[in-house]
């Protein structure tokens, strides 16, 4: 039992006691009505009900907990809650494929499963993730980013004749500061190249800066970009990064695949690349599988090998290219859990999710079964959290961290964000 349930247990009434043992015991499985209703019978103070809202990092049962009455409803805006670094666990989201204007969540953590409606204009191909997993909208044409989930809508600036000639972008992200990066990429044809074009705009800026590029490629290799530090880092070929300044002619920096990668001669092949900011570092995480495997989901847990490099400066850029990626030790991401998607990935501290660090959580497909798996930096092992349910034909999800509105209750009607009212359960394997 937590040190903070043993302490909400000893304010509690004597007789009571034996009912609020079986209500922890229970705690593990979700907030259902009823062990709400044996916990409300408790009548705990405020600075437990902060205590305890703090530690809630389930969407679902931090809406349930402040929906009981009023006290609870004020317990996320106590100062005992305030002081802590609780977070809400991510969900996966896909498109889905049986309802063609809805979308499915899913919370691996409680294998539980969520719709909501969508744009009637939005695809798979042409989601806006923001980089730290906090929202997501869906870019329809004439640049407008719709929120799925509020309905709100928000219009970017037109492009400039001339600027962007082919259809809506393929991929976009926008950033913690407010910079919308928008991109596509085009297979050159037999001539070995890939054609690349982004578009960013800053804030402040008044028009967009677009960037075009040429890139050669031998082979369909995984496409990957980021943006860091004013500058659009792209491969196609994960052998060579190009680091583009925008605005500025110079030629590109050429950042080469670092020797400590495992290749196919070292027995893994190359998959997937993720590229994500986290403490200031741009981090390349990579994922392989071993050249022997053949065989389903559920046996990839002695199959999957992850691996992250940071871009650095060149110590002395003299004797070497001005930035390279150097191998990151699994000490150094003890404190953080991974989450590798797209079009984003994002890293969060652990102690903001209630659980231990130095995890990596992804999706990973084989023989038509696709599951979440977590991969152990510091053991350097591979767990299958859960198999997804028929309909999650997704090779890599996004992921999205809920944000769970709870508006005051002397209000009278309801005022919440639409986020809480348009998603509704679709299935629950544990929980309500």
């Amino acid at each position: 039992m937590e040190e903070w349930w043993l302490q909400v247990r000893k304010l509690a009434p004597e007789e009571l006691r034996r009912d609020f043992d079986a209500v922890v015991a229970l705690a593990c499985l979700g907030f259902d009505s009823g062990r709400l209703a044996q916990l409300h019978s408790l009548n705990l103070q405020p600075d437990l009900l902060g205590e305890i809202s703090s530690r809630l990092h389930d969407a679902a049962d931090f809406v349930r907990f402040h929906a009981i009455c009023k006290p609870w409803c004020e317990s996320h805006e106590l100062p005992a809650r305030k002081k802590t670094t609780d977070q809400i666990l991510p969900w996966l989201l896909a498109c889905n494929k049986k309802h063609d204007h809805s979308l499915e969540f899913r919370f691996a953590f409680s294998k539980s499963t969520y719709l909501a409606p969508a744009p009637d204009s939005c695809t798979r191909k042409n989601w806006v993730a923001s980089a730290d997993g906090t929202a997501v909208r869906y870019l329809t044409a004439g640049l407008a980013l719709h929120d799925p989930l509020t309905g709100d809508v928000t219009r970017l600036p037109p492009f400039i004749d001339g600027q962007w000639e082919e259809e809506n972008p393929s991929g976009s992200i926008v950033h913690k500061d407010g910079t919308v990066l928008l991109y596509s990429k085009y297979m050159g044809g037999y001539d070995g190249t890939t054609k690349f074009r982004a578009a960013l705009r800053r804030p402040g800026d008044d028009e967009w800066t677009v960037v075009q590029r040429t890139i050669e490629s031998t082979y369909y290799g995984m496409f990957c970009i980021a943006y860091h530090s004013g500058k659009i880092l792209v491969t196609i070929e994960r052998k060579l990064w190009h680091v583009v300044t925008p605005s500025i002619d110079d030629e590109d920096v050429l950042v080469r695949m670092p020797s400590s990668m495992p290749l196919k001669y070292d027995g893994h092949y190359y998959e997937y690349d993720h590229v994500l900011e986290s403490c200031g570092e741009l981090l390349w995480a990579s994922v392989h599988l071993r050249t022997d495997f053949w065989r389903g989901a559920r046996d990839l847990s002695r199959a999957l090998l992850v691996v992250v490099h940071a871009l650095e400066e060149a110590p002395d850029p003299c004797w070497a290219p001005d930035q390279r990626w150097v191998l990151k030790k699994a000490i150094s991401l003890a404190n953080l859990v991974l989450f590798l998607g797209w079009p984003n990935s994002f890293s969060v501290e652990a102690s903001r999710l209630g659980m231990n660090g130095g995890f990596a959580y992804f999706t990973w497909h084989c023989q038509n079964e696709y599951g979440v798996y977590r991969y152990n930096f510091i053991e350097n092992t591979t767990e299958l959290v859960e198999c997804l349910p028929q309909g999650w034909h997704c090779e890599r999800c996004t992921w999205l961290i809920p944000q769970p509105t709870i508006a005051p209750l002397h209000q009278g009607l309801p005022t919440t964000s639409r986020s809480n009212n348009m998603i509704r359960s679709k299935k629950r394997c544990c929980g309500p």
